[in-house]
């Protein structure tokens, strides 16, 4: 079931709407930017499950790997564990959720490490009810992402996204369709 979701994630780029928004990612003393990209997918019919996610790409990835352990996160049925804290917050709104996640290394140019965060809307009841309450402070005005990614062993990854009015707009727009009813 697992591969199927990821499946579905990798090809959700092309059956769905995104919005890539920049932040930032610290590991130790490095910083560098980092790519949010927010995605829905619709049902289309019984045999393919739209998709709500969140993906974080690390830029450059080869040059922390002597540091983090991207390769316990890598593929379909990666099993590092719930190693993935994720905050949201909105004015008065706010949304934790801790999380296990998977990635890939990214064909782009500058070669990241995409971790991604994906609910199926179609049996996936209560995990696409904790992704929609994460993600949904994110439309309600000016607003705060944090994604912190613990490795096995070691220090993490933090990236943070400071969502501005406008990109809340567009955000909504993005994900209010997938989120329940």
């Amino acid at each position: 079931m697992r591969t199927l979701f990821f499946l579905l994630a990798m090809m959700a780029p092309a059956l769905s709407q995104t919005l890539t928004l920049t932040g930032e990612a610290r590991f130790g003393d490095d910083r560098r930017a980092a790519r949010f990209t927010f995605l829905c997918s619709a049902n289309a019919g019984p045999q393919v499950a739209g998709v709500l996610g969140v993906e974080l790409a690390i830029p450059r990835h080869e040059t922390l790997r002597g540091q983090f352990n991207f390769d316990a996160f890598e593929g379909p049925d990666a099993r590092a564990g719930r190693r993935t804290q994720l905050e949201s917050q909105a004015g008065g709104a706010a949304s934790r959720m801790q999380a296990e996640v998977s990635g890939s290394i990214s064909g782009e140019q500058d070669e990241p490490f995409v971790f991604g965060l994906h609910a199926a809307r179609q049996g996936e009841v209560a995990r696409l009810g904790e992704v929609s309450r994460l993600l949904a402070p994110l439309t309600l005005g000016a607003a705060q992402f944090s994604w912190t990614q613990w490795q096995p062993r070691g220090a993490a990854i933090e990236a943070r996204l400071a969502v501005s009015a406008a990109d809340a707009a567009r955000l909504r727009a993005l994900l209010s369709p997938c989120f329940p009813r």
